[in-house]
């Protein structure tokens, strides 16, 4: 009896212990906002810790100070991970995804089409989704990173681009606008920035350039 009571209190112990971790890695590791929706990082990332907390959690053979020391070494990987995920358009590219055009001024991009394994019939449940019955209609359409569809009217000019996020630069979006790396940081110049890594959010927007400081200041 003495002995049950022990493995349960200790179970109990590995209970809490593992709530308090994946609070803690929800809380401060996760590398996706309330805003996102999930990331291939993401999903990387609640996976292994999911499987670190089962096994911690089911097997005797692991002891508290093994899952603690686990614990530190996974919290530190996850950190440099989310360092290069978001300070590097390489580890965006990877572990995010990037926006990919797949019409633009009512052309569609057939090969971009069948490397994302996009159907024409996928294609048109979006369109009629969005009320749109014509690919003649499109000025543009992509796939999101998140696998969202966005579809720009021709005619409509009432979108934006995001050209600089957090310090980083998208050149898929300067070419969406026509413009080249140059002339943006020549625009960022003009708002008294002389470098990108500087800027929280570039935005373009009915033909001008709006810009937010990473100290919230905005041009």
């Amino acid at each position: 009896m003495h002995a049950y009571l022990i493995t349960y209190v200790v179970m109990v112990i590995k209970l809490i212990m593992a709530i308090v971790a994946a609070v803690v890695f929800m809380h401060f590791f996760n590398a996706s906002g309330s805003l996102k929706q999930m990331t291939p990082l993401t999903v990387i990332i609640n996976f292994l810790l999911s499987a670190i907390l089962s096994d911690f959690i089911l097997s005797r053979n692991v002891d508290i100070v093994e899952f603690i020391v686990v614990v530190l070494i996974y919290g530190v990987l996850i950190s440099i991970l989310n360092q290069v995920t978001f300070s590097t358009n390489i580890g965006r590219r990877i572990f995010i995804g990037s926006p990919q055009v797949i019409i633009k001024s009512g052309k569609i991009n057939t090969e971009k089409m069948e490397k994302l394994k996009i159907s024409a019939r996928d294609l048109a449940i979006a369109m009629r989704q969005n009320k749109i019955h014509s690919i003649k209609e499109i000025e543009m359409a992509q796939i999101e990173a998140n696998g969202d569809l966005t579809i720009i009217k021709k005619g409509d000019k009432q979108y934006s681009v995001i050209l600089v996020d957090n310090g980083i630069i998208d050149e898929s979006a300067l070419q969406k606008i026509n413009r080249s790396d140059k002339w943006l940081k020549h625009e960022l110049r003009e708002n008294k920035i002389k470098n990108p890594e500087d800027v929280f959010l570039a935005q373009w927007y009915r033909g001008k350039l709006y810009v937010v400081k990473k100290n919230t200041e905005e041009k």
